[in-house]
This record gives C-alpha cells, structure tokens and sequence, in this order.
C-alpha cells in the first residue's frame, strides 16, 4: 500500500516501473484475473461511464445507481449492497460488520457481515471526480474477489488493496484506477477540493497501475490509443512508456479478445 503526500513520494516517479515490479504486476494481475473468473476473461474495457447515460455522481442517490450500472458490467449485477453516508461522532458501520481489506486512508470501503454488504462513502469523495472513479473501481475490484468461492493462494499473497485495485483494472476499470492514482500520487486535486490528499491511501502507485493497465488492455486486444482514450495526459505518458515493455510478460496472462462490451 503506498501513502502520498510524504517527502519519500516528493521525487518524481519513473513511468516505467522496474523488471522485478513489473514481474510481480503481471503475476498479480494473472493471480486476480483465475480468482475472478468469467468476469475477467470478457474484453470489457470502461473508459468513463458504466453505461450510456449514467454520469459521474455528485451525491449519495447517484452514487449507488452508478455503481449498480457499473456492477451491471463487471458480472455483480446480483450482489447487493447498502451504501451509508459516513457522519462524523457515528459508528461508521452496524456492529458485526468487519472491513474487507484495509479500509485506512479511503474515503469509500467495503464492509461485510456474513454475506452481507455495507459501503461507507465520505461525503468528501463527491468533491473529486477521479479519486471517487478510482475508489468505486478498487471496491468493485474487491468485490470480484470477494464473490469467488475461495480466495486462492496466490491471492492470499498479494496486499489487499494492490490486489483489489489490480481486480479492478482486469474487470475493464483500469482508467479509472491509473487515474485517481495520479491524485494520489502527487497529493494534490489540482486546488479547493478540500481533500487531505496525503493522508488518502492507494494499493498501486501510478506507474504500476499504468503498467498493469498496458496489460490488461493488450491481453484484451485493444490498442494504446484506445486504452488511453480517457486517461489525462500524464497519465497517457506513462501508458505510452510501458506499453512495449509488457511483451515478456503477456504470454502468461489469459487472452480475453471475444465479442464483449467496450464502452466509451
């Protein structure tokens, strides 16, 4: 798990992550993709709404009809969930629930009862389009892990929230990944948002979301220019840089190249 904001992030990141993290993305990226199963096996590629029609959410109603359309799309159309607004002296969660994960540092998390769900949003995240887009892909990422029938070994050995983050770029969620990872990264929303940006955590750097999204999208048949459609121009350098260093590492990833869903 990385935490921006810090003197240790102040210097400027390489976009092309080094052999021995890009072996262990493409690992991670093939370990998430066998427990998810059908879901990531789909050409699916989202770039900026789950659905025609369905707009980035501003408050809490929108924000549950958004996820329920982008769930629509990653196989979770029959998981559900309650979604609660995060008041400040309250308990974030009924008692029984348990965080999936490592809920520190994220402004929307998933908790669980049994087969029950909760998701706790922070009214903060309505602020920021990109980061609530990157916070809504790692839980649906989590949540494709989640629904599995068994967390697989490989899996188990992974972070938490690098493998649900890695979950989500698999299940065609990478641009919104590789973009709120930028926020991240450099701790800042651009002015006026409000946002402790450095105190906000993240499971993949921006170079590594950027080179497992280079992944994901080849192993799907797509082009750069394609999956880069809807990523910000930092964010498209470094996909540009990674995408012909992904060539010794593909052969092991599950090709997903039938008709599927490609959305714009």
């Amino acid at each position: 798990m990385h935490l921006f904001g810090t003197a240790a992030a102040a210097t400027a990141p390489s976009f092309v992550p080094d052999e021995e993290t890009r072996r262990w993305l493409a690992a991670g990226l093939q370990a998430v993709i066998a427990q998810v199963g059908a879901p990531a096996l789909r050409p699916q590629f989202i770039h900026e709404a789950p659905a025609r029609g369905v707009q980035t959410p501003r408050d809490l109603d929108g924000l549950f009809d958004f996820i329920c359309a982008a769930q629509e799309q990653v196989g979770q159309g029959d998981l559900e969930f309650t979604l609660i607004d995060l008041q400040p002296g309250q308990p974030p969660v009924p008692p029984g629930f348990q965080a999936l994960g490592d809920a520190t540092g994220h402004l929307l998390h998933t908790f669980a009862r049994a087969q029950e769900l909760v998701l706790v949003v922070a009214p903060q995240l309505f602020r920021v389009p990109a980061l609530l887009l990157g916070h809504v892909a790692r839980e649906l990422g989590r949540l494709g892990l989640w629904q599995a029938p068994a967390t697989t070994p490989a899996v188990a050995e992974l972070d938490t929230e690098a493998a649900a983050e890695l979950a989500a770029i698999a299940l065609g969620m990478g641009t919104w990944v590789v973009n709120g990872s930028y926020l991240f990264n450099n701790a800042c929303c651009g002015g006026g948002c409000g946002i402790d940006l450095g105190s906000v955590r993240a499971g993949l750097s921006m170079p590594e979301a950027s080179y497992a999204l280079a992944l994901d999208a080849q192993r799907k048949g797509l082009g750069r220019r394609h999956a880069a459609k809807a990523l910000d121009s930092t964010q498209a350098a470094a996909l540009k840089q990674a995408w012909d260093t992904c060539a010794p590492h593909l052969p092991a990833l599950p090709a997903a190249r039938s008709a599927g869903a490609l959305r714009g």
